[in-house]
């Protein structure tokens, strides 16, 4: 039983990614239709990690009133529901708006179901659980570029919120093997969000670096996965269809990034996975600087920075009991993803602010800059480990 609900919470981490990619695969597209800026994707984005960010910061009373398993299911059906209404829109502020919804719906899942497998099962479940998050931010844009091809953008956020409301039928339908897996474990989702306090959250001295690392990691994986569509229409000049298409391998290489790690974390320690990561990023920016037109070297750059930013959400989702302490984890998980939700609030939106004053050329030295914050950060953590140690 405990497997098949770990199934079943894998498949509400692909809803979980669903959004997230759909609007920087089809932003091009929305732009030329709706006659605005590329520029201006801040004002949807930013309303919708704001919303997201709430949701976070508010997890751990949600969760201790509902529960994790139907906080899964309203918060699926709501992104299904902004998804859907999404597809009619004819200006950028009802997209704007649907973000509340939208936001909404992630922060909640996000820090429930993440707290959850680290109470409960292995490190490398939690690689894999984020591995499915990344199955989901890379099947929307893939969808996006069959509807781009052969239709209209809003055919492709008609399909994804029918996959969304397909998740949150099966997370519904799941609630017995909740109560089993609950009962084996003699404890209900209560039991793990119902104690500890924030004030003992803040004062661990882990509390800093490790929100520094969520809010580096973030930057990078938002950012990128915003703004690579429209940097290759622009500046690579690939078509509208393909640049959506593109958008897909960098997706893949985020979860692969999660399924590699997950496989590696019974050979290696977590952290010589993750100084993998940043080699591999750091390999993958430097790839997006040659001054080279060819389209696959830019593709094949983005693959390896999605390959090595996916192990730190999960990996650091993961410690997050062992630094603060099980009955403290439910409300550092969502201090944890509000700090990840700054990250994807301010630094995509500076690049889509920087970008109307330099163009979009500068997204390569942008993802340079981010990676110079995430070392920093990481080296932060890691000084703390050694004292603690």
């Amino acid at each position: 039983m405990a497997t098949l609900l770990l199934i079943v919470i894998f498949t509400g981490f692909i809803g979980l990614g669903i959004p997230d990619s759909l609007l920087g695969s089809a932003w091009p597209a929305i732009c030329e239709e709706l006659g605005v800026s590329h520029s201006i994707a801040w004002t949807i984005t930013t309303p919708i990690s704001c919303f997201t960010l709430l949701s976070s910061i508010l997890s751990a009373k949600i969760l201790e009133k509902l529960g994790v398993k139907l906080v899964a299911v309203i918060s699926t059906a709501m992104t299904a529901l902004a998804l859907f209404g999404m597809s009619f829109v004819d200006a950028t502020w009802m997209l704007t708006l649907l973000g509340f919804p939208l936001g909404m719906g992630a922060g909640a899942i996000d820090s429930g179901l993440n707290n959850y497998v680290a109470l409960h099962y292995k490190a490398s479940h939690m690689n894999f659980l984020h591995c499915f998050y990344g199955v989901g931010v890379a099947l929307s844009p893939y969808l996006m570029s069959l509807a781009l091809t052969f239709m209209t953008w809003r055919e492709g956020y008609k399909y994804t919120a029918l996959i969304q409301l397909v998740i949150a039928i099966i997370l519904l339908l799941s609630f017995p093997l909740w109560r089993v897996h609950e009962s084996k474990e003699n404890a209900d989702d209560k039991k793990h969000v119902d104690f500890g306090s924030y004030k003992e959250v803040f004062k661990n001295p882990a509390f800093l670096p490790i929100c520094l690392v969520f809010l580096a990691c973030c930057a990078i994986e938002c950012t990128a996965g915003i703004w690579a569509t429209t940097y290759l229409v622009d500046v690579k000049h690939a078509s509208k269809s393909d640049g959506a298409f593109y958008l897909v391998l960098y997706y893949v290489g985020l979860a692969l990034g999660r399924f590699l790690s997950g496989v590696l974390s019974g050979k290696l320690s977590l952290g010589s996975i993750n100084v993998l990561g940043l080699i591999s990023i750091g390999i993958g920016v430097i790839g997006l600087l040659l001054p080279i037109n060819a389209i696959i070297v830019p593709v094949v750059a983005l693959l390896l920075i999605g390959l090595g930013v996916g192990p730190f959400y999960p990996n650091f989702s993961f410690l997050t009991p062992k630094h603060f302490g099980e009955k403290n984890s439910q409300k550092a998980m969502g201090i944890q993803m509000a700090a990840a939700f700054i990250g994807i609030v301010f630094f995509p939106t500076l690049m889509g602010i920087l970008s109307s004053f330099f163009g979009m050329r500068i997204f390569s030295l942008y993802l340079a800059a981010l990676l110079g914050i995430l070392i920093l950060s990481y080296l932060f953590y890691v000084s703390f480990t050694k004292q603690k140690n």
